[in-house]
This record gives C-alpha cells, sequence and structure tokens, in this order.
C-alpha cells in the first residue's frame, strides 16, 4: 500500500451537479464500524461446537440475511440447533452491541450530515435485521437523517446483496413517494464486493468502501476500488 491509499471520493456538490439525488448506505463496515462484531460472534459461536472461522465461511454469511446465514450454518456445521435457534442466539449477542456500543466510522456523520443539507435522498440497505439496524441508527443518532432503512427481511425469500432487489426496494419506496430516482441516479456506497456486484446489475453507481474486514483489507482494497465509480478509503 502506498502511504496515502488510493481513493476516488465521492464530492457531494459534484455528485449533485452530476444529477445523483439519492445516496444509498450500508451499516456494517460501511457506516459502522462494526465488522469485528459479527467476526467475534462467529467465533464465539463456532467455537462452541468445535469449528473455526474461515475466510470462506465469512465471505458467505457477511453478503446474507440472517436468516441465510443461520440455515448455512447450521446445515454446513450441523449444528444441533434450528436455524431459528441459530438466529436467537446471534442475536442475544449482537443487539447489546448495537444498542450501546456500536461508533460511527471517522467522518461518517458529517459525510451524511452535509448530503441532509445539500438535499439529497438517503437510504440504508443492510443485511442487518431491522432490530439491530434501528438501534444502532438510534444509538449512533443518525437515524432521523435517513428517508429509508431497508433490510433483506423486508424482501424475504432467498436473496442476498449480490442481487440488485434491496437497492431496487430504495428508489421503488422513494418513487411511491413522489421522488422517482432511477438507478442511475442513485450511489451506492459499501464495503463488500458482492453486493458493489449486485449494485452495478442494477444500473446503480457504486461506491467502495473500505473496511479491514469487508473488503478484505489493504491487500484488496485498490482491486475492490478498481471496480467502482467512486471510493472511499476514510469519510
Amino acid at each position: 500500500m502506498q502511504d496515502k491509499p488510493f481513493q476516488n471520493y465521492p464530492d457531494l456538490k459534484t455528485l449533485s451537479k452530476e444529477g445523483v439525488k439519492l445516496l444509498i448506505f450500508d451499516l456494517d463496515g460501511t457506516l459502522l464500524d462494526s465488522m469485528s462484531v459479527w467476526h467475534d460472534v462467529d467465533v464465539e459461536f463456532l467455537g462452541r461446537y468445535g469449528y473455526e472461522v474461515t475466510p470462506e465461511y465469512t465471505d458467505i454469511v457477511k453478503r446474507a440475511s440472517i436468516e441465510d446465514a443461520a440455515r448455512y450454518t447450521q446445515t454446513k456445521y450441523r449444528i444441533p440447533l434450528t436455524w431459528e435457534e441459530i438466529v436467537d442466539a446471534w442475536e442475544s449477542m449482537v443487539y447489546e452491541f448495537y444498542r450501546s456500543e456500536v461508533k460511527l466510522k471517522e467522518g461518517a456523520r458529517e459525510y451524511v450530515e452535509k448530503a441532509k443539507k445539500l438535499g439529497f435522498k438517503l437510504s440504508v440497505t443492510t443485511a442487518l435485521s431491522k432490530k439491530n439496524a434501528i438501534a444502532a441508527l438510534e444509538a449512533t443518532g443518525i437515524k432521523d437523517l435517513f428517508d429509508c432503512v431497508i433490510t433483506l427481511e423486508d424482501l424475504g425469500g432467498n436473496i442476498d446483496k449480490g442481487s440488485p432487489d434491496i437497492f431496487l426496494r430504495a428508489t421503488d419506496y422513494l418513487s411511491a413517494g413522489g421522488n422517482v430516482t432511477a438507478p442511475s441516479q442513485a450511489l451506492v456506497f459499501d464495503d463488500v464486493l458482492q453486493a458493489v456486484e449486485g449494485a452495478k446489475a442494477g444500473g446503480f453507481l457504486t461506491c467502495a468502501v473500505y473496511d479491514d474486514i469487508g473488503c478484505g483489507g489493504p491487500a484488496k482494497w485498490e482491486s475492490f476500488a478498481a471496480l467502482c465509480d467512486f471510493s472511499v478509503f476514510s469519510f
């Protein structure tokens, strides 16, 4: 890595002049400095049954809904719990963190607040449960800045962020409120490759956000950033 890591920063005033109307933000690893909590939960939970967390496992569960991640975990490791019980265990382990301990990434609050003042519509799209997403937004004091909060729970079915559906739901929601926004007028911020690919497949502009866990750390940063229209190493 260079002394000053590469980024193609999405300047808000320039975006507005170029016709971008909607900014769509992931939570874990993008606005929230929180990816480590899920890794810690995975390590503790699988360790109870004699398993270790692998990079392959992390890559799969970090982009899935919590329900689908639980089904995958139950099947792969033959955990002697139903997938619903696995979800309950995970939720109890992480809810307190999102309710009282989670922090925003440095500069994230200022960026979102500035975007709101400039008239952008703002949406959250996350694989977090609705309960944890709302808890995190309330704990960090930014919930009221967003026009909508979309989770994979809202879509139902076997869908993850590798599909454009969750991002399209955000544009559909705002269009229903009279704010017609095409995917080409929306910029998706995410730290996970599969989510960026899903957004690109839907015709959205994309912004890579650096995270040690989400995007794979320094070794993978520049190749990840190069796939996107914009990139943020630090807000």
